[in-house]
């Protein structure tokens, strides 16, 4: 192992938090996709119309590509980025689930595995991320390829847009919920602003833009935005704003995963005079 891995390396702690939580992900994505008109039986709790629980499943199996990359990376730079929308997503649907507990299937084994994982996982991130940031001082790279400027401008306005969305679907979950085009209760408005708070992915890219560190988030965006578009298409059946809603909201999503596409064969090398900013790191800086 070179001086680089030493000092970018994944702790073991990191790699176990990764294994445990791709389960979860697996039979929450089974469920919620393959099934989605069960999930009163089978869930957490039932979610109505079925392309909301296929919007969640598509999201879902993209966390658990993500993780499980995390447990077979080399370098903590290739998955720290990850870790804050991951941090927002999980804090939010554990708020959700204390507003909204009535709600909820309770006694059914989903539910306290649904509960579990919200209520812990927030938590068991960030301090994981916080420590494995900590411990990973790897060397800035001259010359290192970036996100070409043009897609950096619109994915870092497409995050802070879905970020909006997130806000008012979380904070005015009936007002907001009420423009959208497909049935959704506040409950689900909530859930649906967890999803749409992952935009912060796309401002952390924009702003990093360095290929080793962004690459993973974008490839996992091709993964959820892929099943999202086929859940939009299956249940088209589901959009109350008139015929063309699914459509227009497929058109959006192949739009959002072009550009992603565009960004991960975009990348731009730099003069390798120019020297990086070392990476973010989570919590303050150790003791000298």
């Amino acid at each position: 192992m070179n001086l680089h891995d030493r000092g970018d390396r994944v702790l073991p702690a990191t790699r176990v938090l990764a294994l445990v939580i791709v389960p979860f992900l697996l039979a929450a994505f089974v469920i919620c996709y393959l099934m989605p008109s069960r999930t009163l039986e089978l869930f957490a709790w039932g979610i109505k119309p079925p392309l909301t629980a296929m919007l969640l499943a598509s999201v879902y199996l993209g966390g658990a590509f993500f993780f499980v990359r995390v447990a077979m990376a080399k370098r903590w730079s290739e998955i720290a980025l990850g870790f804050p929308p991951v941090a927002l997503f999980a804090s939010l649907l554990g708020v959700t689930t204390v507003v909204h507990w009535d709600r909820f299937t309770h006694g059914h084994i989903s539910f306290i595995a649904w509960a579990t994982l919200y209520f812990t996982a927030p938590v068991f991130v960030v301090l994981i991320a916080t420590l494995n940031s900590r411990a990973s001082r790897a060397p800035a790279s001259a010359g290192e390829p970036r996100l070409h400027p043009v897609f950096r401008i619109v994915l870092g306005a497409t995050g802070a847009t879905e970020l909006l969305v997130a806000t008012g679907l979380f904070v005015l979950p009936s007002q907001v919920g009420g423009f959208w085009p497909w049935a959704v209760t506040p409950l689900t408005a909530r859930t649906l602003a967890a999803v749409y708070a992952l935009g912060v992915a796309n401002v952390l890219i924009a702003v990093d833009a360095r290929a080793s560190r962004v690459r993973l988030q974008l490839e996992v965006q091709v993964v959820m935005l892929v099943l999202i578009g086929i859940a939009v298409l299956v249940r088209r059946g589901d959009f109350t704003a008139g015929p063309a809603a699914a459509y227009g909201v497929a058109a959006l999503v192949a739009a959002e995963l072009a550009v992603i596409v565009g960004g991960l064969i975009g990348f731009q090398p730099r003069a390798k005079t120019v020297v990086d900013a070392p990476p973010p790191h989570f919590g303050a800086p150790p003791m000298k």
